[in-house]
């Protein structure tokens, strides 16, 4: 048997399996941020402190979450999530921006609602 093939094939199965479980992982998350609260959702977002975290890596964590967010949450939410971190000042400006209406329309547009998908087609990972 040529291990070029089997080695293609084996990985094949693993990306297959990779993206089952990205999509529980997805199905999951979702669930537990329509349930959670205001306050749990600020705990969550303070977990992106720009402070500890700046640069590529903060970008490339914080923006699939607010995308997820405005996805999976009403506008309600979204405001008062807003004006949490708006009050904090300067340090939490990027958190207030991402959360802000221009943003959110921004970002529902963006996101593709393909009928018959299980999930929406995320433009972040």
């Amino acid at each position: 048997m040529n291990t070029d093939v089997t080695t293609l094939s084996d990985l094949w199965r693993i990306r297959n399996a990779a993206a089952a479980t990205l999509a529980l992982c997805e199905e999951q998350t979702e669930r537990a941020v329509r349930e959670a609260s205001l306050e749990q959702l600020v705990a969550l977002i303070e977990t992106f402190s720009p402070a500890r975290s700046t640069g590529p890596d903060w970008t490339r964590t914080f923006e699939p979450l607010v995308e997820r967010l405005w996805t999976w949450r009403d506008d309600e939410t979204i405001a008062a999530l807003a004006e949490v971190f708006r009050a904090r000042g300067m340090p939490w400006l990027a958190v207030a921006n991402a959360l802000s209406p221009e943003q959110g329309a921004n970002t529902r547009a963006a996101i593709r609602l393909t009928a018959g998908a299980r999930l929406p087609a995320f433009t972040l990972a």
